[in-house]
């Protein structure tokens, strides 16, 4: 069998680095878009309530936030969860089912001491099966919205029931131009309602079809729902979160590294390098570490030690969250994390400065400084 010559192009180059720039300026398909670079100078603070009810996250955000300012804590973004986002968006829904028809034209109870926090909301693409949101949509014909296989070659689409933080929901159809639509007006609704900047948007990993051996549409193979909601969240702005992200490293997103056990162990502290250069290698330049102590069990982290380690390595990450406030381990003890904090700050900054040119060709300027920097992290 005669075989075809085999065909290539060399790059000559004055090293390694210069030559992989080149070949990704010239063979890369995508322009890279950078994402909201304010967020590079900014801590997350997770919220850690148990609230039942949207006042009471309200007052806990506001005692969350004045705590940080007592401590010196600087400006940061006060995170919250799935469920607290869910709560305050309810306050809304309740303000306007409670008013009279022609007394406002008001469309939003605005929260004006929330308004004036910077915060972050979580959403998914998954809506309870017990919400009214979702009997609606059955009643009005828009079943649609959510991913759904027919009864039959002609039947009624049946909308595919999955878990999601121990509750029976159905997941957004990311490919119905309606629901993407609806999806969207949610969030510009909580826009007007919180007035908050940035948006985590969780629950794309996995093929919900493939994991209860069904075959998924054709649009839906494989892992193309991460990819769409992506898209999404492109569409969200440039300060949006996401925790999944294949195929999508020239979009402007953050995208949020996976969580890690609260130990010493290549599961906890030893996996933050190797996590980063994962992802990096990848070429996801702008991540959002795991909280400072790790976030995996849910827990506070009491190992003082173990904390102050963790945070003197994530200190020259782009981004700094935290699970744990540092007042934890006592009031008197708030002020030794904030010194390895604020040392790495100047000399993070420059390092983002400097690392600007090299992200427009390509390059992965984190790789670079963990590299450079992980020997001396780990003693």
């Amino acid at each position: 069998m005669e075989r075809e010559p085999l065909q290539y192009t060399v790059c000559v180059a004055n090293n390694v680095k210069a030559a992989h720039q080149e070949a990704v300026q010239q063979l890369y398909q995508h322009s890279r878009e950078l994402p909201n670079m304010n967020t590079l100078w900014l801590p997350f603070w997770k919220l850690l309530t148990n609230m039942d009810s949207g006042p009471k996250v309200e007052r806990e955000l506001r005692t969350f936030s004045n705590r940080l300012k007592r401590h010196q804590l600087g400006e940061g973004v006060i995170s919250l969860n799935e469920h607290s986002t869910t709560l305050l968006s309810d306050m809304d829904h309740d303000y306007l089912n409670s008013r009279k028809r022609g007394m406002s034209k008001r469309l939003t109870r605005d929260l004006p001491l929330v308004k004036l926090l910077n915060i972050s909301i979580t959403l998914s693409p998954f809506l309870g099966v017990d919400t009214m949101q979702f009997h609606t949509s059955l009643m009005d014909g828009t079943e649609a919205f959510w991913l759904s296989l027919p009864s039959a070659p002609q039947g009624q689409l049946i909308p595919v029931m999955s878990q999601w933080r121990g509750k029976f929901c159905v997941k957004l159809n990311i490919t119905n131009p309606g629901a993407v639509s609806w999806f969207l007006d949610r969030v510009g609704s909580l826009q007007a309602h919180l007035g908050m900047e940035y948006v985590v948007l969780e629950g794309a990993e996995g093929n919900l079809f493939e994991e209860q051996a069904l075959r998924p549409p054709q649009a839906l193979g494989g892992d193309k729902y991460i990819s769409l909601l992506a898209d999404m969240a492109t569409r969200i702005g440039d300060s949006t979160i996401v925790t999944a992200g294949t195929r999508s490293s020239h979009k402007p997103l953050f995208v949020r590294m996976s969580p890690l056990q609260s130990d010493w162990s290549p599961m906890g502290l030893k996996g933050i390098i190797p996590s980063l250069l994962h992802h990096t290698l990848l070429g996801y330049n702008f991540l959002i570490p795991d909280a400072v102590g790790g976030s995996l069990s849910g827990d506070l982290v009491t190992d003082e030690e173990l904390f102050i380690r963790w945070l003197e390595i994530t200190a020259f990450l782009p981004v700094i969250s935290f699970h744990t406030p540092p007042w934890v381990c006592g009031e008197d003890r708030s002020s030794p994390p904030r010194k390895p904090w604020r040392d790495a700050g100047n000399e993070k900054q420059e390092m983002s400065f400097k690392s600007n040119g090299r992200r427009s060709l390509g390059a992965s300027p984190e790789a670079d400084v963990v590299c450079d920097d992980a020997a001396q992290l780990f003693v």
